[in-house]
């Protein structure tokens, strides 16, 4: 199921009322088990409930008043036929673990610096995270949220309000519609922009982009598509991209509006497509290009202001003095930068996850990894790169 709730009709038999129950947990077991609380109740709509044990949730549960807690020693999870949790008032904090089959939240107060994990989300509380959301199949987001944590292994996600991220995202299917602002880690599959996406940081795309929005990659920031970049307008609606950082595709370019940007600089490693407007002055390389003006067919309008760098630069060359052995690895891998200083170096995993991070010149111990595909990025200065590495158990 992609962006799409349909379980808010199993909450039309539960019955949402204020009870001024209050239940902790004393022991492991199931959520409509009496010996589960210290109240020797069955907690209800409306009550304070504070969980510090494993307790199963074998019972729909939705509130609009009273409250629930998962503190760190306990954790909330669905049973096999699967569970559904809503909040529609009151309050709800998570410090521990937190496993549903479909989460709405509606209204009032929702935290999470635990480990969250659910088939389907949809969001209209306004939070800041801290914790960790992890293997969601789907969930929107039509609120403010702030992530300070994790969001990892989301299949598809639909931002229709505001999200900014201080933490470490990825994605595969992400689809904006609202405002998305990333000051540290964001990776995907396939993005489609149609609201305004703001970088500053580092973006990889393990796949495409489709720009039918605006786009700002502010200076000293990466943007990286292992494919294509298309940037094009739909009926009455604007595609802009602005670029003053560092954006790298290794396969092509299509501009059908507008790319701008005074200290930027694009890299091509295939076709370039101009229909639209490049403007001001950033910087346009295009690797399979020589005669001027270094794009492969251009339709429209390249401003003079654009200047072009040279089919093999220095910028490309720099690389043949790094090595990356033995591929496949089984164990360990070895990464020899030459005479590139302080590479800013991570490891992903082929579904986007970031799985080592800040890594240095050497070798790169690998055996707590289970066998597949993995991209390692390579960043210096003001240029990017990406290879690929086989693991094998």
């Amino acid at each position: 199921m992609k962006n799409k709730l349909h379980f808010l009709a199993v909450f039309l038999s539960i019955a949402i009322n204020s009870f001024s129950q209050v239940a902790t947990s004393i022991t492991n077991g199931n959520w409509t088990s009496p010996a589960t609380w210290s109240c020797t109740c069955v907690p209800m709509p409306g009550a304070t409930v504070t969980i510090n044990h494993t307790v199963t949730l074998n019972t729909n549960f939705g509130y609009t008043t009273g409250s629930i807690t998962i503190n760190s020693s306990g954790s909330l999870n669905t049973d096999a036929l699967g569970r559904d949790l809503w909040i529609n008032g009151g309050s709800f904090t998570n410090n521990g673990n937190l496993n549903v089959r479909f989460l709405l939240n509606s209204t009032g107060s929702f935290s999470n610096a635990g480990i969250l994990t659910a088939r389907a989300i949809s969001n209209s509380i306004n939070f800041t995270n801290t914790g960790s959301f992890v293997n969601i199949d789907s969930m929107t987001n039509s609120a403010v949220l702030i992530n300070n944590g994790n969001f990892l292994n989301i299949d598809s996600i639909t931002n229709n309000g505001t999200f900014t991220n201080n933490g470490i995202c990825n994605y595969n299917q992400f689809t904006n519609n609202g405002t998305y602002t990333n000051n540290n880690s964001l990776i995907f599959t396939d993005i489609t922009n149609n609201g305004n996406l703001v970088n500053s940081d580092s973006i990889l795309g393990l796949n495409s982009m489709w720009n039918l929005g605006r786009i700002t990659n502010n200076q000293n920031a990466y943007l990286t598509l292992n494919k294509s970049l298309l940037n094009r307008k739909i009926v009455g609606g604007t595609a802009v991209i602005n670029n003053n950082g560092f954006i790298k595709i290794l396969d092509s370019y299509y501009n059908y509006d507008t790319i701008s940007g005074i200290t930027g600089r694009i890299t091509v490693q295939d076709s370039s497509v101009n229909y639209g407007h490049m403007k001001q002055s950033f910087d346009f390389c295009d690797f399979t290009s020589s005669p001027s003006p270094y794009i492969d067919y251009n339709f429209g309008t390249i401003s003079t202001g654009i200047t072009y760098c040279s089919p093999v630069t220095i910028i490309e060359n720099k690389w043949t003095s790094l090595s990356i052995y033995p591929n496949p690895a089984i164990s360990e891998f070895i990464i020899k930068t030459g005479e590139l200083n302080n590479c800013k170096i991570r490891l992903y995993a082929a579904d986007g996850r970031l799985v080592k991070d800040n890594l240095h010149e050497g070798n790169i111990e690998i055996q707590e990894l289970p066998t597949g595909l993995y991209f390692i990025s390579i960043m210096h200065e003001s240029d990017i790169i990406i290879r690929k590495i086989q693991l094998i158990k």
